[in-house]
C-alpha cells in the first residue's frame, strides 16, 4: 500500500539551519515514505532540501547529484513549486563553492518561476539571493531593497531579519555609516519584537556603525552592557571584546582597550574562519594589546 499524500509531513519544519549534517538525516528519513507515496512534487522538493543540507557541509558532488535526481522529477511530471526550488539550491550550490557565474541565471529563473506562481516566499528568496551573489555592493544595495520591498508588499515579514542584516552589511561596506546604523537598529527592533531583545551580534553591528559614523561614546556605550552580561553568565566573544576595545581606542582609552583587544585575540585566533579571511585584524588586535 501507498503513502497516503496527506500523512506526509510538512519537511520544511525540519530545518535546523545551524545543523545541516542532522537535518539531512531527518530529511532521508522521510525518503522511503515519499517514494512510496507517488507524489513526485513532494518528494522532488524533499531532494532540493536534501541537496540544501550536503552544500551547507560542502559537499557539493553529492549535491549536484542529488538535484540531478530532482531534476529529472520536475522535468518528467512538469513540477514548477518543485522547479523553482530546485533553481534556488541549484544556484546555492554553485555560489556557496565560488561560482557566482553560474548561479546568477539561476537564481533569476527561480524568481520569474516563483512570481508566476504567486509563490512570494521563494521569490523574496531569489531576490535575497541575487543580491548575496552578485559583487558589486551598490548592485547587491539594490536588490536586497527590491527583496525588502517585496517582503513588506507580501507580508513576508519573516524575511526581513536577513535583509536588514544584509542592507547594513552592505551599506557598511559603501561607508554609509549612518544608514547602516538605521538597517540595524530596524533588525533589532525587529528582534527585541519577536524575543524580546535584540541579538548581541546587531548590537555590535550598529555600535560599529556608531563608532564609524563618529560617534564613539554611543558604541562603547552600546557595548559595554553586553560584555558585563556575557561575564555574569560565565561568557566570552572574541567580536564582541574586539568591537569594545575599537570603541574605547576610537576614544584614546588605549590603556582600557588593551585587555579587550588581548582577549579578542585569544578567542579569534582560533577561529578558523577569522585566520583565514581577517589575518590583519588578528594582527591589529595583537598589536594593540601591548
Amino acid at each position: 500500500m501507498s503513502q497516503s499524500k496527506s500523512t506526509l509531513p510538512n519537511f520544511d519544519t525540519l530545518w535546523n539551519y545551524g545543523d545541516p549534517g542532522e537535518t539531512e538525516r531527518r530529511f532521508r528519513e522521510l525518503l522511503p515514505a515519499a517514494e512510496l507515496s507517488h507524489d513526485a512534487e513532494y518528494l522532488a522538493q524533499l531532494l532540493t532540501q536534501i541537496a540544501r543540507c550536503e552544500g551547507l557541509q560542502g559537499k557539493f558532488e553529492m549535491g549536484h547529484a542529488t538535484l540531478d535526481a530532482a531534476e529529472q522529477l520536475i522535468s518528467k511530471h512538469d513540477l514548477r513549486l518543485a522547479r523553482a526550488r530546485y533553481l534556488l539550491e541549484r544556484g546555492r550550490a554553485y555560489n556557496s563553492s565560488n561560482q557566482r557565474e553560474s548561479a546568477l541565471p539561476l537564481f533569476h529563473q527561480a524568481y520569474d518561476v516563483a512570481s508566476a506562481l504567486n509563490e512570494s516566499r521563494y521569490a523574496v528568496d531569489a531576490v535575497h539571493m541575487i543580491a548575496i551573489a552578485e559583487v558589486e555592493p551598490a548592485i547587491q544595495l539594490e536588490w536586497n531593497l527590491k527583496a525588502i520591498a517585496l517582503a513588506e508588499a507580501t507580508n513576508e515579514r519573516g524575511w526581513l531579519f536577513a535583509l536588514y542584516n544584509n542592507v547594513g552589511e552592505t551599506y557598511l561596506s559603501l561607508g554609509e555609516y549612518d544608514s547602516a546604523y538605521d538597517y540595524f537598529s530596524r533588525l533589532a527592533a525587529l528582534q527585541a519584537e519577536r524575543t524580546g531583545s535584540p541579538d548581541m551580534y546587531t548590537v555590535k553591528d550598529r555600535a560599529k556603525a556608531a563608532r564609524l559614523a563618529g560617534r564613539m561614546q554611543e558604541s562603547q556605550t552600546l557595548m559595554q552592557p553586553i560584555l558585563d552580561r556575557l561575564l555574569t553568565e560565565g561568557k566570552d566573544d572574541g567580536y564582541i571584546r574586539q568591537e569594545l576595545a575599537e570603541a574605547l581606542y576610537s576614544l584614546g582609552k588605549g590603556e582600557l582597550a588593551g585587555p579587550h583587544y588581548a582577549m579578542a585575540f585569544e578567542l579569534l585566533s582560533v577561529d578558523d574562519w577569522v585566520v583565514q579571511n581577517e589575518p590583519q585584524q588578528l594582527q591589529r588586535m595583537q598589536r594593540l594589546s601591548k
